[in-house]
């Protein structure tokens, strides 16, 4: 199983977005990953972001939103995550806005890494508390031992 914790830079992990509505968020969370990453193709990563949500929403409901895409802008597989107190209305599927964002961008013909991380962040996060310990977390070192220990327990 893949380990998220493994996976992100400390440096991509924002726990205060600014943003207040859906493409915002989409492109602060560009900004952040490719920051985090030194990934120079942000444009053609964030429409390639765009164009997978316009297919479908990715906010998947229980106040969580996983934007994905696969472009031969990167290599191997990128996550971010973002943390919205005030929550973001991201068209998702329950109706209720979104507050936990994890990004992730790979290489157009690798599909393993890219399911295995969509498929871990969706096994910790239906578990209500680990997104209720994620909605209060206060630094970057606490989401990195949360994330850790929430692994360790449920994958």
């Amino acid at each position: 199983m893949m380990r998220i914790s493994k996976q992100i830079r400390k440096s991509a992990i924002q726990l205060d977005m600014k943003a207040t509505g859906k493409q915002e968020a989409l492109s602060e969370m560009v900004d952040l990953l490719c920051g985090a990453y030194k990934l120079k193709e942000k444009d053609t990563i964030l429409d390639a972001i765009r164009e997978r949500e316009k297919k479908q929403s990715t906010g998947i409901g229980v106040g969580l939103a996983v934007p994905h895409a696969k472009t031969p802008a990167v290599g191997k597989l990128f996550v971010a995550f973002g943390l919205s107190r005030e929550g973001i209305d991201f068209e998702s599927i329950d109706g209720e806005k979104a507050n936990l964002f994890f990004m992730l961008v790979s290489p157009r013909d690798v599909s393993g890494p890219h399911i295995k991380a969509l498929a871990g962040i969706s096994r910790l996060i239906k578990h209500e508390e680990v997104r209720n310990s994620l909605l209060e977390c206060g630094s970057v070192k606490g989401f990195m031992e949360l994330i850790a220990k929430a692994e360790e327990k449920f994958l």
